[in-house]
């Protein structure tokens, strides 16, 4: 079983570009990604992306080329975390449980919960933070 690792990808979208190019920059080294959430953060157009990515011994590389894309102003690996799920019912409720118990027009959302960031910015380690 593949250690999965958590990364959140801060930057500007600017154009539909900004999504592929951080897609992109796993899938030129031939890596899946899990899953993928986003949301807007500000309305000048800063979004976070959250990713579940495999981790393989292309992770870091592609890590490297990702913090030095174009509209991406940090990477951020999320080094313990854990994925609490939740689901979100067609009738507004909210339960936490596996996604495979999620059922049409539902929405399911996963929230990291982790304490260790490690910050990469122009291909910088910019430092490691405990929260």
């Amino acid at each position: 079983m593949t250690q999965e690792k958590v990364v959140r990808v801060v930057g500007y979208y600017r154009d539909p570009g900004f999504f592929e190019r951080i897609v992109g920059a796993f899938r030129k080294l031939l890596m899946d990604i899990n899953w993928i959430q986003a949301r807007k953060v500000s309305e000048d157009g800063l979004y976070e992306v959250y990713m579940g990515i495999p981790y393989t011994n292309n992770f870091d590389i592609a890590i490297q080329n990702l913090s030095k894309t174009v509209d991406v102003e940090k990477v951020e690996i999320l080094e313990d975390a854990k994925i609490v799920t939740y689901i979100i019912r067609n009738n507004g409720t909210i339960i936490e449980g596996e996604p495979s118990q999620a059922k049409e027009y539902d929405i399911v959302v996963y929230k990291p919960v982790f304490s260790k960031v490690t910050t990469i910015s122009w291909g910088v380690i910019s430092g490691k933070s405990v929260y």
